[in-house]
């Protein structure tokens, strides 16, 4: 009976560490990008399989030892990587004046969900400055009519498939209008938003399309790439944001932050997990709100849930005085190649130009 809980012992942790270390693989193919999503269930998973395997260091030594150090490399790796997200309170900013902020909600509704009203509360209650909504259709287009009387500005394209989007602001919008990034059938926001100061900051909202294990993540990869260069080509400061389908470790996720000099307000400030709602374990950040360095991370919050997969996700902002988008992240070598190579692939136009 003991030979058979180790023998399980020891598979469990074999799928487990296979599961952490092959996203290390740099590929495109969605069956393993998917790894890379739940990173932190694994890290709990090998915590106690790691505990479980101590008894039968004596008593099963060849089994136990080298499945327990196999364990303890697969489970630094998912620190190492979830290590920047750990909830240390990030760079406090003590004062921000209203004229200087900016708040950015994003939701993924779930085509299909018919739970409005408690959406339209939590926007009524938060009171954002940008809403960015996603797999809305029709009905989820009078449905949030009531956020116009707050919200007037709108930017919106219902596609009668998952990848309805509508940005509501209540900051007058600029040159705004819906783009296919990358040459992809999925619609994006691209618009220039006045602020309180009367100074006009860019903004991105952008639904890639979500992984299917036996399709490549190409398009995804190149939608992220082409949004990076939609800001990296712009001289006012700039926010990235919307359900990118993509946790913020992942290689592309990393690489489009470095090429457009984007930052991730979750890191120093949590987890947040906005992705499943409906369930308790299997959850991870899927939703997003990057800025470039113009701007300061206020506060990082998700909201209730409200029929939805996903949670809605708010940031607040605080754009700093006189500053414009900060110098680009250092950037590993071969950035610029990989993600052209990744453009050029997915037959778009776009391309990241070297500085």
């Amino acid at each position: 009976m003991r030979s058979l809980v180790c023998y399980a012992l020891v598979l469990i942790a074999l799928v487990l560490s296979s599961a952490s270390l092959v996203p290390l693989i740099q590929t495109e193919w969605w069956a393993v990008r998917l790894l890379d999503f739940p990173r932190l269930p694994f890290a709990a998973g090998l915590l106690a399989v790691g505990f479980a395997l101590l008894p039968f260091l004596r008593r099963a030594p060849r089994s136990a030892l080298p499945a327990l150090a196999l364990v303890s490399l697969a489970l630094a790796v998912n620190v190492w990587i979830l290590w920047p997200y750990r909830p240390t309170g990030g760079t406090r900013v003590d004062e921000c004046p209203v004229e200087r902020r900016l708040s950015v909600m994003v939701a993924n509704v779930q085509l299909g969900n018919r739970d409005a009203k408690s959406l339209v509360e939590t926007i009524g209650r938060e009171e954002p400055d940008l809403f960015l909504a996603m797999e809305t259709d029709a009905w989820w287009d009078a449905a949030l009519k009531p956020v116009l009387e707050s919200m007037p500005h709108v930017l919106q394209r219902i596609t009668g498939s998952y990848y309805g989007i509508h940005l509501y602001s209540r900051l007058p919008l600029v040159n705004g209008g819906i783009r296919h990034l990358a040459g992809q059938d999925t619609p994006a926001v691209v618009t220039g938003v006045t602020l309180r100061t009367r100074e006009v900051v860019d903004f991105v909202g952008v639904h890639p399309k979500p992984p299917q294990p036996w399709q490549s993540a190409r398009g995804r990869d190149a939608q992220l790439y082409a949004a990076a260069v939609v800001l990296r080509d712009r001289v006012e400061p700039g926010v990235l944001a919307g359900d990118l389908n993509a946790t913020p470790w992942e290689i592309a996720v990393e690489r489009m932050a470095r090429l457009s000099g984007l930052i991730d307000p979750r890191r120093d400030r949590g987890y947040v997990a906005t992705w499943n709602a409906h369930s308790s374990l299997w959850r991870w950040p899927l939703d997003h709100v990057f800025h470039e360095g113009g701007f300061a991370t206020v506060s990082v919050e998700r909201l209730d849930a409200f029929g939805s997969d996903h949670f809605p996700y708010l940031v607040r902002l605080c754009r700093r005085s006189g500053e414009g988008p900060a110098a680009e992240m250092p950037r590993e070598a071969g950035d610029v190649a990989a993600a052209n190579a990744v453009l050029s692939a997915a037959g778009a136009n776009e391309r990241v130009k070297p500085r």
